[in-house]
């Protein structure tokens, strides 16, 4: 199943959430399963108000007084969703992905280190249960692809734990980088229309950005926020239906031609294109005018003028080359969805690949076999060749040959 973000009106945790609900995840199935989380002083309720425009579904993180003035840390975050065992395969480490994708912003920001952060609104018990409750939901609903249209950017100020600031926010904006975005729609001042935590589940979880893509339409679900706006729905809209044959998305291709650098300057200035938003960083050797022995740079970017400038910004600034390339291509890529396989090295995360609704791959993730291995103090090698045989015996994913 794939769904798509209409976010016409923007996006946020109890919106996403609140979107999932109307689409028909169980809510009190979510209520069971968020409540192994350990974390005490909340209830999640479906409010009676709708919007007569859309209809739509409210869910509520109703706190009791005085369980919620903790500021938390990633690690603290960490330690909670370590501490579920009983969550759904990969629910956990996707939503730590989540939280670590908020740290990033907020620290970069903030000017601080990724564990010194104080989590404040992002770090709340109902930004704890939006965040796992969109990704129980997700899985509930057989979600295993996402894309999002163009994100709409809020007008004037809002205020928050550091004070009044300018909407979008900082962080929010840290993490809209390289993602296409587009003027709010309706002729009022807006206030903030994307949320942190929304902008961190849209990075996290969507690979495309721009129209729907070919579906066979099977839901329609609206997820309402907090406010009222005058005259548009305050509302989250999501399709939800089957991939046609594989859809052939337009990125672009941006490449440059290296001789005279030092090498051990292209690890780090991989890192900051993918950073800034980069789809995919490769290096090629070759050979360059004269017969040097040189690299080919090439970068994926959205088929967006502003996310490609700003890989274009970045490889000027941190490379040598008086000049660079840029062409649209159009690329395929398989669905993807995640879960944990449990090895003698603990649980490792595992990204299936499907094409046509047919399971083709299942590759651990790097990151993960590399923690256990650390962990553990064994070899790579061992790690992957035990997450090999765990494959090897529980076959393909459950439910993936799906018609």
């Amino acid at each position: 199943m794939h769904i798509h973000l209409d976010c016409f009106s923007g996006l946020s945790g109890d919106m996403f959430l609140g979107a999932l609900v109307d689409a028909g995840a169980d809510l009190d199935a979510l209520r069971e399963s968020l409540g192994g989380l350990g974390v005490d002083g909340w209830r999640l309720e479906r409010s009676e108000r709708s919007d007569p425009r859309v209809g739509g579904t409210k869910v509520d993180v109703i706190l009791e007084a005085g369980h919620d003035d903790v500021h938390r840390h990633l690690s603290d975050i960490r330690q909670i969703l370590e501490g579920s065992p009983e969550l759904p395969e990969g629910i956990a480490a996707r939503a730590m992905d989540v939280f670590t994708a908020l740290a990033e912003a907020e620290a970069k920001v903030h000017g601080t280190t990724l564990e010194q952060v104080h989590f404040h609104e992002v770090g709340a018990v109902d930004a704890i249960v939006d965040v796992v409750g969109t990704l129980l939901a997700l899985d509930q609903l057989g979600v295993t692809s996402m894309s999002s249209r163009a994100v709409p950017l809020g007008s004037g100020t809002t205020r928050c734990a550091h004070g009044v600031i300018p909407v979008p926010v900082p962080a929010t904006l840290e993490l809209l980088r390289g993602i296409p975005t587009a003027a709010a729609e309706g002729q009022h001042p807006t206030g903030e229309l994307v949320t942190p935590t929304g902008a961190a589940l849209l990075r996290t979880l969507c690979d495309r950005f721009g129209p729907p893509p070919k579906l066979t339409l099977r839901r329609v679900a609206h997820g309402l926020g907090g406010r009222q706006r005058e005259d548009l729905p305050n509302a989250l809209r999501v399709f939800l239906g089957d991939l046609g044959e594989a859809e052939a998305q337009e990125v672009d291709v941006i490449t440059a031609t290296i001789d005279d650098m030092d090498p051990r300057l292209f690890g780090p200035l991989t890192e900051r294109l993918l950073s800034d938003g980069a789809l995919d960083v490769t290096l090629r050797p070759i050979y360059a005018k004269k017969g040097r022995p040189a690299v080919e740079l090439v970068a994926l970017s959205l088929p967006d003028r502003d996310a490609r400038e700003q890989l274009q910004r970045r490889i000027f600034d941190e490379t040598t080359t008086l000049g660079l390339r840029w062409r649209r291509e159009q690329r395929v890529t398989l669905e993807r969805s995640f879960r944990e396989v449990e090895t003698p090295f603990g649980s490792i995360v595992v990204k299936d690949g499907f094409w046509d609704g047919e399971h083709h791959l299942a590759q651990p993730e790097f990151d993960s076999v590399l923690a256990a291995a650390e962990e553990h103090g064994v070899p790579v090698r061992r790690v992957l060749a035990a997450v090999r045989v765990s494959l090897a015996d529980s076959g393909p994913k459950p439910g993936s040959e799906r018609s």
